[in-house]
């Protein structure tokens, strides 16, 4: 039942993640930069989640161990958030995703050499397929130049946002209750952006109307107060590798979003990306029930009679 669970808080993290193109991008074309969209987000999404917690009496008490380690977690988080963002400004967001997808392998390779973790052959097979998928869902005909700059800032998030899931899994906060873990991380977060802020001398934009304000509330409410939330359940279920690859639904849903709401073109390459994803997912479900994964299991049985005859 807890796996089942898993299984489903990760579903949900990573299709509520890839929202944020579809309340984002109506933001900055209103002219709020970066910066000051990512401080509206962690910001509003942690005095959201603050209030909730002190008008239930949720206990908000840690140890200094606790605290440090929650600084070390946001702030892996806020900088995967923060450069992956301003890497748009450098290469295409399709290269850039493709890029970041890479964080699987990453959190395979830090839980293979430095706790042991026995990785299944299904899970490979997962890990390779949705890696497929993501190049060929983000491929474009116009392609995308790179940038060192970019390709730098975008390098970088697979090794924080993979050190922030294994850091959820595996430190002293790993059995620590899930909304806790959440308020700190996003406090954290605004924290990080009110600094970088400060540092580079840029006043916080003004929200200019209502609608703009609604979006930025919808940006702090779903793809990031839920979305990390039940990134977080997802890991201390399922543990980190496989949350990991549940994350292929990020780019499926802006993909589809896209689509959808901001008139974007899907082609051929693009459905067959969907395809591997869900297929990918497909196993990661599959190897994670009581039966395991085969091959067989993902074949209809009638069809096994019929061979037989």
């Amino acid at each position: 039942m807890n796996r089942i669970k898993g299984l489903l808080y990760g579903i949900i993290s990573s299709s509520t993640f890839g929202l944020i193109p579809l309340f984002a991008l109506p933001v900055i074309q209103r002219g709020i930069g970066v910066d000051s969209v990512m401080i509206y987000r962690f910001g509003i999404s942690a005095l959201v989640l603050g209030i909730w917690l002190l008008f239930r009496q949720h206990e908000l008490k840690v140890t200094v161990k606790e605290l440090l380690t929650l600084t070390v977690l946001g702030i892996f988080y806020s900088l995967t958030a923060l450069l992956l963002t301003t890497s748009y400004l450098y290469i295409s967001s399709g290269v850039a995703t493709t890029i970041h997808f890479l964080y699987p392998v990453a959190v395979t390779l830090v839980m293979i050499l430095f706790f042991r973790e026995k990785v299944s052959f299904p899970l490979i097979l997962a890990i390779l397929m949705a890696i497929s998928g993501v190049y060929l869902l983000c491929n474009n005909s116009a392609g995308g130049t790179i940038h060192l700059k970019g390709f730098m800032m975008v390098l970088v998030t697979v090794v924080t946002y993979a050190l922030y899931i294994v850091g959820v899994n595996k430190s002293c906060v790993q059995q620590m209750d899930g909304l806790k873990m959440t308020f700190y991380v996003l406090f954290v977060g605004t924290v990080v952006f009110g600094v970088n802020l400060l540092v580079k001398g840029i006043a916080l934009d003004p929200v200019p109307d209502i609608q703009t304000g609604i979006n930025l509330l919808l940006l702090a409410l779903i793809p990031t107060l839920v979305s990390d939330f039940t990134l977080i359940l997802s890991v201390q279920h399922l543990g980190s590798t496989t949350t990991a690859v549940l994350g292929c639904m990020e780019p499926l849903t802006a993909v589809v979003m896209g689509f959808l709401f901001l008139h974007e073109e899907l082609g051929l390459w693009q459905f067959g990306g969907m395809f591997l994803i869900l297929f990918a997912v497909s196993i990661v479900i599959l190897a994670s029930s009581k039966e395991g994964f085969s091959l067989k299991s993902l074949i209809p049985a009638g069809w096994w009679k019929l061979e037989r005859k």
